[in-house]
């Protein structure tokens, strides 16, 4: 019985100690793109508190207030994608990415010139750009928005899709 008991804590000792020396990290790609989902993550709920009162027919100060500090964060968090996350050999992907800190720079002024005429028409309009932006960019990356509105259709949709041009 002794025997059994030595024997078995010498195996499981063994197999602690083997599964420990070659246990690695993640790779760095995998660590990579865990990073870039979480910034996207967050853009993604700055985009979504803008576009939640894109609707509205007219914005309150806190409204104002919401697409200010969407605006706001969403450029800091382009320039973070930019800088740390570039893909040199990926042109189109560069691109995007700098059409969409444009985009956000450009509601941060228009919440900044709220008080003008035609400022609401002008949030509106650059959230829709942001909503372009970033579909673009998913559809060059082959990601899906929504994944679960189109299962096991993903490659169907994809072909069926028209890209139309950015204006310059």
């Amino acid at each position: 019985m002794l025997r059994k008991f030595l024997l078995a804590n010498l195996i499981f000792g063994i197999f602690g100690l083997v599964t420990h020396c070659f246990a690695e990290e993640a790779p760095k790609s995998e660590k990579e793109k865990s990073e870039l989902a979480k910034v996207m993550d967050e853009i993604d709920k700055y985009y979504k508190a803008a576009e939640q009162i894109s609707g509205y027919y007219k914005y309150s100060l806190n409204d104002w207030k919401v697409i200010s500090e969407s605006s706001s964060n969403i450029v800091k968090l382009t320039k973070i994608v930019i800088r740390k996350f570039s893909r040199p050999d990926d042109q189109k992907y560069q691109d995007l990415n700098k059409t969409m800190l444009t985009e956000a720079e450009k509601m941060f002024e228009v919440a900044n010139r709220k008080d003008e005429q035609g400022a609401l028409e002008d949030a509106q309009w650059q959230v829709r750009r942001l909503r372009q932006t970033c579909a673009l960019c998913h559809k060059h990356l082959g990601i899906h928005l929504y994944p679960q509105l189109y299962p096991g259709g993903k490659d169907k949709i994809q072909s069926e899709q028209v890209e139309i041009p950015l204006p310059k």
